[in-house]
């Protein structure tokens, strides 16, 4: 079993009320870089997951009801607790999900920055007066807690991923059961106790690991599901809004991304090539927002990649617990195959590897591990599968362009628009560039533009909705408009006073 476990009193089975519980089945929790067991993990049945949300709905009238400001200070300490925790919940996250330490402590940080934001939200949370046409009346428009909320998180970053949605769920006065993906529920339930003992009642979040579809079926036939929140790809958003049709909750979905990676012809061709080093091999390239096709004026191509070979072959590939590594396994063996065909695909089709990285490869340790080489292809075409599908891996797919005009139309022709990237000196043609895109989010010389003090969501068929930022908080309230008389008091004039 992990040893972090213990020092977070986490056990592996189901969070529900405030205990654990058992469920009807175990899944296996394994560490993708060496293929250890790391837990046999309780499964909950769609029995557990109603009592969770029954659970729930009673926890609710008492949150529901809690001042602001209180709630405000539980997840402020919660994030006090993460920050006080990093080392040992980033080394459970490394060995759960295979990413480098270092980017699990960044992951840390990440998750109690969206407390400690919603924390500070949650009493700026009020409604207002609105004037009414007849005189002698007034309206009065207020949020009010949603209700209990349905969240599903997935693998890749599935402590922050989940605290984006936690935190502002309770914010708002809402209490939530949350299932988080099966190949990763250790770090998830690790925010158990440490909600527990930042000052969350019994209920007020439930923690079930079940299979994807059970969930999915439950959330949407449950009429005391308010809201349902996922983070996942298009296919599973499209199914799950499909489902949501028996009783219409609010759907929050943040889905499947093709990110463009735009560089200018004037843009500083060693800062961009950093900059897609650390983005793809930030967790192994498994992220909805990271580059997926690199589009680079054909006069700078062969610079470009003179500027980005070095930096590729450079980089450590292993186990993310061992010093000096920059990227480790996909999740699993699957996951690699999946992205070695999408590359064999490119090749078979005219495009050409630049350079492959397997510096996985010499460690004996990881023949069993999940490793997929990161690769730097040339030659890629909008039309080939390389180009048009979420990759989900360290690949970086070089497509070449002959005017900005060009680049801009092609980076719009697809049907996602959740993330891109720009590049260039001029940044008044930067933020042109930037403004033109379909997208929800833009890094200008960024490649880690999200924070929790913004707004981040797709549009097209990269979601609905918005976490982070003030309207990640409304996306867990519903509005009620009263139209009241107008209070008045006749305090005569100075004279009669």
């Amino acid at each position: 079993m992990a040893p972090e476990l213990n020092a977070l009193k986490v056990e592996p089975r189901l969070w529900i009320d405030g205990v654990w519980a058992d469920g009807s089945g175990t899944v296996a929790v394994t560490n993708p870089a060496t293929g250890d067991l790391l837990a046999e993990v309780q499964r909950g049945s769609a029995e557990d997951l109603r009592r969770a949300i029954e659970g729930a709905q009673r926890a609710f009238a008492a949150w529901s009801r809690a001042p602001a400001a209180l709630r405000g200070e539980v997840l402020k300490r919660a994030a006090a607790l993460l920050t006080a925790r990093r080392s040992t919940l980033a080394a459970l996250l490394t060995r759960e999900q295979g990413k480098p330490l270092a980017q699990a402590l960044g992951e840390v940080d990440y998750a109690a920055s969206f407390f400690q934001w919603f924390g500070e939200e949650a009493r700026r949370l009020c409604g207002r007066i609105q004037p009414h046409p007849t005189p002698g009346f007034e309206y009065l428009v207020q949020p009010f807690p949603a209700g209990v909320v349905g969240l599903i998180t997935p693998w890749n970053f599935p402590l922050a991923q989940g605290a984006k949605k936690v935190a502002a769920a309770l914010a708002a006065g809402c209490t939530a059961v949350w299932k988080p993906a099966e190949q990763t529920p250790l770090i998830a339930l690790a925010l158990a106790p440490l909600l527990v003992e930042a000052g969350l009642p019994a209920g007020g979040l439930q923690i079930v690991t079940a299979p994807g579809r059970l969930v999915g079926e439950v959330f949407t036939q449950d009429a005391r599901i308010r809201v349902l929140s996922l983070t996942g790809s298009t296919e599973t958003g499209r199914s799950l809004a499909a489902a949501a049709v028996r009783h219409f909750p609010r759907l929050s979905l943040e889905l499947g991304g093709n990110a463009p990676f735009i560089v200018l012809p004037d843009a500083d061709l060693e800062k961009a090539a950093s900059d897609l080093v650390r983005l793809k091999f930030l967790c192994s390239g498994q992220v909805c927002v990271t580059a997926n096709r690199i589009f680079i004026p054909a006069s700078r191509e062969s610079e470009f990649l003179e500027h980005l070979q070095p930096l590729w072959l450079q980089a450590r590939v292993g186990n993310g617990l061992h010093d000096g590594v920059d990227a480790g396994p996909l999740i699993h063996h699957q996951a690699c195959q999946q992205v070695r065909a999408l590359i064999e695909d490119a090749l078979a089709q005219g495009a050409a590897e630049v350079c492959v990285n397997r510096t996985h490869a010499t460690d004996a340790r990881l023949a069993a591990g999940s490793f997929c080489a990161p690769t730097v292809v040339r030659g890629v075409r909008d039309d080939m599968a390389l180009a048009s599908t979420e990759i989900f891996g360290p690949v970086a797919p070089i497509l070449t362009y002959a005017s900005i005009e060009e680049a801009v139309w092609r980076a719009n022709g697809t049907p996602f628009g959740l993330a891109a990237y720009v590049y260039g000196t001029d940044v008044a043609r930067a933020r042109a560039v930037a403004e033109a895109l379909e997208v929800g989010i833009v890094g200008v010389n960024e490649w880690r533009p999200l924070r929790a003090e913004i707004p981040f969501g797709g549009i097209k068929e990269s979601g609905l909705g918005w976490e982070g930022g003030e309207e990640g908080l409304h996306e867990f309230v519903v509005l009620k408009t009263i139209a009241l008389p107008r209070a008045s008091v006749n305090i005569g004039t100075k004279e009669n006073l």
